[in-house]
């Protein structure tokens, strides 16, 4: 599909970050663009940004975690501007980085249900007006940790939902082409990328436990190596994969080796 003036775009996690990136390519192109986002102070601001612009924008505050209010976003969007035509499951979170064992229970909890079920959310609430309107296109963000292990370790349960992400993207592929082929599917995975996820305990729900502190594992080599994609990079790519059916984006050349290290080992083990 092509990306221009007159869609609606829906991004969560969309108030910075490659959220951000992606807002501000979609309302470039004429898009109105709803930013969701749990942050609302951050969301106003992107908001004002975004509208001075010259687009079209609009906040709402809501927590992916919660399918009752993606339900009553969906609601909203489709009832004041009568279409969604690319929807966005970028909200994520990351916790400390400890090695799997040392990942308490709450960091578990916390990071399955913003990566994995927050995006199953998405899906249930907008997928279905595509469906019906036979167009459209959906970006479910992964992450390189998606697709390959990452040297170092110590984020096992980030990890292990952004894998989730891509099984769940390439299904959701394969159950669109029997009933609507003519949406679209992308799996953003992306290497990275200055933002502040990894100051996302800001957003850590009250009634979890402060996140541990005293992760003593270093940061990857491999990451102080890789070149940083900036979010609005990320965001432009976003829109020529999705004007592509693009199903698989890696914005950062450097991260593709880890991918094929991966599919290689794999084949190797196909005896």
């Amino acid at each position: 599909m092509r990306v221009e003036a007159g869609q609606v775009a829906v991004v969560t996690g969309g108030a910075s970050g490659i959220g951000r990136g992606m807002v501000d390519a979609f309302a470039s192109r004429g898009l109105t663009v709803v930013l969701a986002d749990v942050e609302q102070g951050q969301l106003e601001e992107a908001v004002r940004e975004v509208t001075a612009t010259g687009a079209r924008a609009v906040g709402v505050q809501v927590d992916v975690r919660d399918a009752e209010a993606m339900e009553a976003l969906a609601e909203r969007v489709l009832g004041e501007l009568g279409r969604v035509d690319v929807l966005c499951n970028n909200a994520g979170v990351v916790t400390t980085r400890l090695p799997v064992w040392q990942q308490t229970a709450e960091d578990w909890r916390w990071i399955v249900e913003v990566n994995l079920i927050g995006t199953a959310n998405g899906l249930r609430a907008f997928v279905p007006a595509m469906v019906e309107a036979r167009r459209g296109h959906v970006v479910n963000t992964s992450s390189i940790a998606g697709l390959a292990p990452i040297p170092g370790g110590g984020n096992g349960a980030y990890s292990a939902t952004k894998h989730a992400v891509v099984g769940l993207s390439e299904t959701l592929r394969l159950e669109l082409d029997a009933v609507a082929p003519e949406v679209g599917v992308t799996v953003l995975c992306p290497g990275p990328v200055p933002s502040r996820i990894h100051d996302a305990a800001r957003n850590r729900p009250a009634d979890l436990p402060p996140a541990r502190t005293d992760g003593d594992l270093p940061k990857p080599a491999f990451e102080l190596g890789l070149e940083r994609v900036s979010a609005e990079r990320v965001g432009e790519l976003v829109v020529a994969a999705i004007e592509e059916r693009r199903t698989y984006l890696l914005p950062a050349p450097d991260t593709h080796p880890l991918a094929r290290a991966r599919i290689d080992g794999v084949l190797a083990d196909l005896r």
